[in-house]
């Protein structure tokens, strides 16, 4: 299986190799809390979780809340209709476009005290943006 460990930029998103000290794009400085490892065409939610700046009880929530295309789990209840959308700017790749829409999904599930979001659907605007919709839902 082909994967490579980066250190990626928290400022500007910026892969640079494992053993850089800063950020070859931007100039911030780098260590290995910025290690991470990548596939070629994936990736998982922990990476756009990084700049949030969680506290260890939300990185913990973080890691519990659940996101579907299917109904509101069973023994949940709904809050009601969310969106998240990327707020990339130019050509940054598509990726950025959707770790970016994520992470503003995350930030919204966090500070709202939801515990998911259910009747995912997500549309592309354009180049290089995303936008959801979701119903959000709070356990019993």
């Amino acid at each position: 299986m082909k994967q490579n460990t980066y250190r990626i930029c928290s400022k500007c998103g910026n892969e640079n190799s494992a053993d850089a000290n800063f950020c070859l794009n931007c100039g911030t400085a780098l260590s290995d809390n910025n290690n991470f490892v990548l596939t070629a065409h994936s990736s998982d939610l922990d990476f756009p979780l990084v700049d949030l700046e969680l506290s260890v009880e939300e990185e913990v929530k973080a890691k519990k809340l659940v996101i579907t295309f299917e109904a509101i789990p069973a023994g949940c209840q709904s809050q009601g209709l969310v969106f998240a959308e990327s707020s990339v700017e130019g050509n940054s790749p598509l990726k950025f476009a959707w770790q970016d829409m994520m992470k503003n999904l995350y930030e919204l599930l966090l500070a709202k005290h939801y515990d998911g979001a259910a009747h995912v659907n997500i549309q592309k605007l354009t180049n290089n943006a995303f936008y959801l919709t979701a119903e959000a839902f709070v356990q019993n």
